[in-house]
């Protein structure tokens, strides 16, 4: 039978809503966990709804790892025409320049030579004056992990706990 996933918000608030009242009404479920998880198999839908919410997280895992194939899929392509779109805009510079032609109109379209733009060039980065030059800082992260694992105070930074994650192993 197939559940609709937009209640498993809903379902998942009820069990854990049950479990704090098996929990209140059970205070000794506390201090024995194999005793608390036949407990909570037993008078919930904890497993039931661990289920449902594992499959349809399957399932989303399995259409993200597709799309991102089928992505990757896309850009490849769309680089390849890049590839060609600029082979075969190069093909009509040369024609043109070897024609000696700034402008020829076709039946589709009118294909015309401009002047290159301008840019700048550097020549030697080093003989820039500094107010051309962008510096950019930024914390090295990696390093002061280092010294705060070592015991160590890092004005201006302190470890702080990530937040739990999940862990699903498919057996």
């Amino acid at each position: 039978m197939a559940s609709n996933h937009h209640f498993l918000p809903a379902d998942a608030a009820d069990v854990a809503a049950n479990i704090a009242a098996i929990l209140a009404d059970y205070p000794e479920l506390n201090d024995d966990e194999s005793l608390r998880l036949d407990m909570l198999e037993a008078e919930t839908n904890l497993f039931e709804v661990l289920t449902r919410l594992l499959n349809v997280e399957r399932e989303a895992a399995s259409m993200q790892a597709a799309i991102k194939a089928r992505m990757d899929d896309m850009s490849a392509r769309a680089a390849r025409q890049a590839k060609t779109q600029a082979a075969m805009r190069a093909l009509m510079l040369r024609l043109m320049q070897a024609a000696g032609q700034s402008s020829i109109k076709l039946i589709e379209a009118t294909v015309s030579v401009r002047p290159g733009k301008e840019s700048v060039e550097i020549t030697d980065e080093a003989a820039l004056p500094a107010r051309f030059l962008k510096v950019v800082k930024s914390p090295d992260k990696k390093a002061i992990k280092e010294v705060l694992d070592a015991g160590k105070k890092v004005k201006g930074a302190a470890l702080k706990a990530g937040e739990p994650a999940l862990m699903v192993r498919v057996a």
